[in-house]
């Protein structure tokens, strides 16, 4: 066993901010100071698109449009038309801090979009969207867009960084007997699957957890924006002391939506995943945050005696075969800070 795999298999400490948090944003009293593993060969994808161009390039501009105009303003009442669940809490989260910060939230940009659709009158409809980020090399978005009723706007859930991959080829495959690219998976078919997808996130999320960690992502093959997570674990863990490092506590934050793609039977899952870093005070001290992201969400002039706790949310995305045929693919790992607090 080399030494990155053995570091990796004792560590997990983080951060890999989704937007544009970075190493300097870590507690004042600890100075925060995976092994990689690669993808097997994928088939090359149908240029058979999913959903008609038209809906696709409409339901994607609506939503770009009207996010940048509420980053740009910090609009929480706008960002609500267009966002909801996990999305919304952290563009919530994203605007409270730069308010704060009186800092320009990076507008976005896509480019070379594709995109699915669950078959109309099963209800919510889900859309999947890929796209590649503009001006930017290996940069790709995956998101999750759900509606209610047919001409009713979409609303989207998830938007995760995937880095250099992709989630094109699970939609863009030709199509399945039903007429969908994706759809909701069949009792059967989660059946085939060797855990089912909840089990599955937390079971990533246990790995997240320096408490309950024993092997390294054990049934897990982790790519894109994953992989790059992972090594950012395992590079930031070799400067700290033990006595510095922070514990960690993860665990999956509400549902877990599973699709059921046209590869191979493999369902495509987008989760969240609530992860909890713990920052040891020195005894007989007290710490506070430093300026920055920390700060801005921080109780004005509180000092803490035990510890420092920052909160974080981490979009998902999975790629599980039937059971026997390979492991999990975590493709996709975005970070977003939402609260922070201590003891």
């Amino acid at each position: 066993m080399n030494a990155r795999r053995l570091l990796g298999l004792l560590l997990a400490v983080a951060a890999l901010s989704s937007c544009s948090d970075g190493a300097e944003d870590r507690p004042m009293a600890t100075s925060p100071t995976a092994a990689t593993t690669s993808a097997s060969p994928r088939p090359t994808p149908s240029p058979t698109p999913g959903i008609p161009a038209a809906e696709l390039q409409s339901a994607l501009t609506r939503f770009v449009a009207i996010r940048n105009r509420a980053a740009a303003k910090y609009d929480d009442t706008l960002i609500r038309t267009v966002a909801a669940g996990p999305l919304l809490e952290q563009e919530l989260a994203d605007h409270k801090i730069n308010r704060i910060l009186k800092r320009k939230i990076p507008s976005l940009s896509l480019v070379n979009a594709t995109g699915s659709v669950t078959p109309s009158g099963t209800w919510p409809q889900r859309l999947v969207v890929a796209a590649d980020v503009k001006g930017k090399t290996d940069a790709r978005i995956a998101g999750l867009a759900q509606r209610t009723a047919a001409g009713a706007p979409w609303v989207w859930t998830y938007l995760a960084n995937l880095g250099g991959e992709t989630v094109s080829q699970y939609m863009t495959w030709p199509p399945m007997p039903t007429g969908g690219n994706l759809r909701t998976p069949t009792r059967a078919e989660l059946g085939r699957l060797a855990m089912a997808p909840a089990a599955a996130v937390q079971q990533l999320a246990r790995d997240l957890s320096t408490q309950t960690q024993s092997l390294l992502f054990e049934g897990f093959r982790l790519t894109g924006s994953a992989d790059e997570y992972q090594d950012e674990l395992v590079s930031q863990a070799a400067t700290m002391t033990p006595d510095k490092r922070p514990g960690t506590w993860a665990f999956g934050y509400g549902p877990a939506v599973a699709l059921q793609t046209s590869l191979a039977g493999r369902i495509m899952v987008f989760a969240t995943i609530s992860m909890t870093w713990r920052y040891p005070v020195e005894p007989g001290t007290q710490a506070h945050w430093p300026p920055g992201p920390q700060l801005a969400l921080a109780a004005k002039g509180r000092w803490y005696s035990t510890s420092l706790l920052d909160f974080e949310q981490l979009q998902v995305v999975l790629v599980m075969p039937p059971k026997g045929r390979g492991d999990i693919d975590v493709i996709g790992i975005s970070r977003q800070r939402t609260g922070v607090g201590g003891v």
